[in-house]
């Protein structure tokens, strides 16, 4: 048998705890409301800041390629390539933080490549290089970069550019990266190096257009080597 037992009057009279912490809670929230109120206002502020921003990033991304891709039609027409570097110059300028922004300095590079100032194309590749994470574009700009350091006589900085496309996983470009590392290697005088990267080069892509020109440039180094005398660099 459950023997029943009786509660005290004065345990009864006592508040329960749940209603106790409740009313903790409430005399809090109602003690504090006017910081409760500016938290809220001001977790909603951060929002809608939020959102205007990523709609004003988003704004911002299509006007940049837009232009981009207005610039990249008059690069292609040749004759307008004056335009269209003021075009990627606007990109640059008004957008950096876009993707547009960062591919018109590629672009822009390449103009300023056509006119055969070198020094100014490795301004924007290596600020390229220094924006850009993305495998498939760096190495074009390596490329273009370690491209440029050749034309200026800058053999040994073109060589480390050069290795550094080598040393990705873009195997598309290797063929043609080796026949330029051959070039600055023969510039260099560095007759054994320069044949191999050409015969790799071959081995890599034997019928592309460039393999010819690699297999020039591998006969006249074996003429070289079997006449010493001859002088000249064809």
């Amino acid at each position: 048998m459950v023997t029943k037992r009786k509660i005290p009057k004065k345990k009864l009279k006592q508040p329960d705890e749940f209603i106790a912490w409740g009313s903790q809670a409430m005399n809090y929230a109602v003690a504090h409301l006017r910081y409760i109120g500016l938290g809220v206002v001001l977790v909603g502020v951060i929002i809608l800041a939020l959102f205007l921003w990523r709609q004003h990033v988003t704004v911002s991304e299509e006007m940049a390629f837009t232009l981009l891709g207005r610039g990249i039609n008059l690069y292609h027409q040749g004759e307008k390539r004056g335009e269209a570097l003021q075009v990627f110059t606007e990109v640059i300028r008004d957008h950096p933080r876009t993707k547009a922004g960062k591919i018109a300095l590629l672009y822009r590079g390449r103009c300023y490549v056509s006119q055969r100032d070198h020094d100014l194309a490795l301004t924007d590749y290596n600020l390229f290089l220094k924006k850009s994470s993305g495998t498939f574009l760096r190495v074009i700009a390596l490329n273009a970069q370690g491209n440029s350091y050749r034309a200026k006589g800058e053999y040994q900085r073109a060589l480390d550019s050069f290795q550094q496309v080598l040393a990705s996983r873009e195997e598309w470009l290797k063929p043609t990266v080796l026949l330029s590392i051959g070039m600055c290697w023969e510039k260099l005088g560095e007759a054994k190096k320069a044949s191999d990267a050409y015969q790799e080069s071959l081995k890599l892509s034997p019928s592309a257009p460039w393999a010819t020109l690699a297999r020039l440039r591998v006969k006249k180094l074996k003429e070289k080597d079997q006449h010493p005398s001859k002088k000249g660099d064809d």
